[in-house]
């Protein structure tokens, strides 16, 4: 069965339907663009139900869900790749709909976060505030290692919270004043590697 295109003109949830109505076995190679990131994964299928996700470090169902942030990108369905062990029990109808929540969330984070390599940094004197600042345990994370140095998506890595909710606690902490982006000067986006010393 050749199934292949572009994501721009054919959804995820179509390729898992169809493979769902045809109860096929493989995996669906995606090399997808969200934002300004080019990531590719796989997403794998046995008799038609999603068993597994695959892309970058991300825990199995957060990879299948961040497949629902592409806008763009080839796919391409493979029926002679060797599939994982189970490591997805969710249904394909529970996994589309959670996906496109996590879509319209990531959507709606990207107007504040617009890249995972973005530079945070703590403000001064943050006057927004007025009174003590209340932090849940995560949001006390994520703002621990705000340096203006580690970027959004080492802070995630470092803190084990995944890329969405590392964005979304860095969203918060944008809106209550409490962090700023660092404008990263020419130097810094020409050789990175000095930064390190």
């Amino acid at each position: 069965m050749a199934l292949q295109g572009d994501l721009s003109d054919f959804s995820l949830t179509d390729i898992i339907q169809l493979l769902d109505l045809s109860k096929k076995s493989g995996g669906v190679h995606i090399a997808g663009k969200r934002g300004q990131q080019e990531l590719d994964g796989w997403l794998y299928f046995r008799d038609g139900k999603i068993i597994g996700a695959k892309l970058e470090k991300l825990p199995p169902l957060e990879a299948a869900y961040n497949f629902f942030t592409f806008t763009a990108g080839p796919f391409r369905f493979h029926d002679d790749v060797p599939l994982p062990a189970p490591t997805i029990a969710q249904s394909n109808e529970m996994l589309i709909m959670n996906g496109i929540m996590f879509q319209e969330s990531w959507a709606k984070i990207q107007s504040q976060v617009p890249s995972l390599q973005m530079v945070p940094q703590l403000v001064a004197n943050p006057s927004s505030t007025g009174s003590e600042i209340n932090l849940e345990a995560d949001e006390w994370r994520v703002l621990t290692m705000v340096n203006a140095k580690n970027t959004v998506e080492q802070i995630s890595r470092r803190s084990g919270l995944g890329e969405m909710r590392t964005c979304e606690i860095v969203a918060q902490l944008l809106a209550s004043g409490l962090i700023q982006a660092r404008e990263i000067n020419l130097a810094e986006a020409l050789y990175p590697e000095l930064d390190r010393f």
